[in-house]
């Protein structure tokens, strides 16, 4: 693959060259710098003879020294403030605060648009507070071989369990064990040395990859070593970059299925068993993102126009719309559906998030009506994910394109908690039914992935709907803790009371077999 090949994403907008030569290069915006960037240019702003601005800047002498120590690992007990914080920075010694920090970080980063100034807000929709506290840090294991290789396409993260991490490095697949600190080779292409990874996803004992020329690659995960690799074309199309990969139980195939959206306005479903496609979807634009109903029957999809698409599953030939949505003012790259059946969430680059209802799209004027909007804090969402059914306090994680993971009350969306880092994001995953949350953060200097554990659990014994006879009737019938199982799913099924109380009063530090 060659250095200097032009991607067109947006088929209006021609974008800059992203194919990178080495990890990281040109993987992120033209105006936004990594972690160790950031503070040098922020540094040189005190010496190119202009006006200061006021407040203090990072030692010169001191750069260097903090962001050349090898750190490979960080746990929470490591954790002391400004002095050594989750990515390792002792901003002390750099002579400012991880507030300041952040503040000009704030400042200085630019949000992408498709749509001039669509991320403007007027200042009397402020941001939620960060109140809550449902995930704590666990640990950061650091990566210095990550490759982001799209600057617009974030969904490059696959975690199948605690122990079993799959991300990109250049030209290949990295499957990371965080339990033993080890990393093998998960999946490479035998048949294009040079194969780009644009997209990733695990589940039903298959790993599926996108790639940028319209390739795929799938391996079942119970196979032992990264040498039954299955590869095959998506499309041919000049802008066949695969935007994004689901994989899902059908309805009608004991087999699992790939949905692949790719930049030719193609959306194409491929049987896993047979290896064939089972249907083939033209849009009037390109679909960067798509999520399916618990049900299997719905599908929500955002892509490079500013309306929300709801279409049928499993649609061949013309698409099945069945609403349109708007209100969104960008192109979208985020959305999922959540357990329950009916909540939906959709992420653009206007720096919002919409809570949709399925069962009331619109209101009595057949205007789309969201539940809410939710505001991001610097950048677009770029990843949504919904906690699975079973594994407590239902909430809504929302990764911007850089420094911030929101994770929101999925009953009130009134407050979230807000995890805060220096890097580009490539994806975040449950694992662990719902208990841990991985965010991968593709930073080439103090990047890599942040483990994240339930908190609280304590308190899900008193909000188990199966026990109704140690509590006071009202809190017997309160929905507001995990998600209402949706009865027609057949795949997915609360955990029975006996297995939440066991998890409630397991010690936190316990580490795994």
């Amino acid at each position: 693959m060659a250095t200097g090949v032009q991607i067109i994403h947006n088929q209006q907008i021609a974008h800059p060259a992203v194919i990178a030569v080495g990890t990281h290069a040109n993987a992120l915006g033209p105006d936004n710098y990594n972690l160790s960037s950031f503070i040098e240019a922020w540094q040189g702003a005190a010496w190119q003879g202009l006006p200061r601005e006021r407040g203090r800047y990072p030692w010169p002498d001191r750069i260097d020294r903090q962001l050349s120590r090898s750190v490979m690992h960080i746990d929470y007990m490591d954790l002391e403030g400004d002095r050594y914080d989750v990515q390792g920075i002792d901003w002390e010694d750099l002579g400012v605060t991880r507030g300041e920090a952040r503040e000009r970080r704030l400042n200085t980063y630019k949000n992408y648009v498709n749509v001039p100034d669509s991320d403007r807000w007027e200042e009397t929709q402020a941001l939620l507070p960060s109140t809550d506290d449902y995930f704590r840090f666990r640990g950061l294991d650091v990566r210095r071989n990550i490759n982001l290789a799209h600057f617009q396409l974030r969904n490059v993260l696959a975690s199948t369990s605690r122990s079993s991490v799959f991300y990109p490095s250049q030209f290949a697949i990295n499957e990371f064990n965080p339990i033993t600190g080890k990393t093998k080779l998960g999946m490479r292409s035998q048949e294009i040395p040079h194969f780009q990874v644009s997209t990733l996803t695990a589940g039903h004992d298959t790993l599926v990859a996108g790639g940028f020329f319209g390739e795929y690659l799938f391996r079942r995960l119970s196979s032992e070593g990264s040498a039954d690799t299955h590869e095959g074309t998506i499309t041919s199309d000049n802008s066949g970059i695969t935007n994004h990969v689901q994989i899902y139980a059908s309805r009608t195939s004991s087999s699992p299925r790939a949905a692949f959206a790719s930049n030719d306005n193609g959306f194409r479903v491929l049987d896993i068993e047979t290896e064939k496609f089972v249907s083939e979807t033209y849009f009037p634009n390109p679909v960067n993102c798509s999520a399916i109903s618990p049900d299997r029957r719905l599908q929500v999809m955002v892509g490079d126009q500013r309306q929300v698409l709801i279409t049928k599953a499993e649609a061949d030939g013309e698409p099945e719309v069945l609403r349109t949505l708007d209100g969104h003012r960008d192109f979208g790259f985020a959305c999922d559906w959540a357990d329950d059946g009916w909540t939906v969430a959709t992420g653009f680059q206007d720096k919002s998030v919409k809570i949709w209802d399925a069962r009331r799209w619109t209101d009595a004027q057949g205007v789309p009506t969201p539940v809410c909007t939710l505001r991001s804090e610097v950048a677009g969402v770029r990843s949504l994910r919904f906690s699975p059914l079973g594994s407590g306090k239902r909430v809504l994680v929302a990764a911007e394109e850089a420094d911030f993971v929101n994770i929101y009350d999925a009953q009130t969306f009134q407050s979230k908690q807000t995890f805060d880092f220096f890097g580009e994001i490539g994806g975040t995953s449950f694992v662990n039914e719902g208990q841990d949350l991985h965010v991968l953060c593709c930073d080439p200097n103090r990047g890599g992935l942040f483990r994240l554990e339930r908190c609280g659990m304590g308190a899900e014994r008193h909000h188990d709907p199966e026990d109704l006879g140690m509590r006071p009737y009202v809190a017997c019938t309160d929905s507001s803790y995990d998600w209402q199982e949706f009865k027609v799913t057949p795949l997915r099924r609360p955990r029975y009371c006996e297995t939440r109380r066991r998890r409630a009063i397991t010690p936190h530090l316990l580490q795994p077999f």
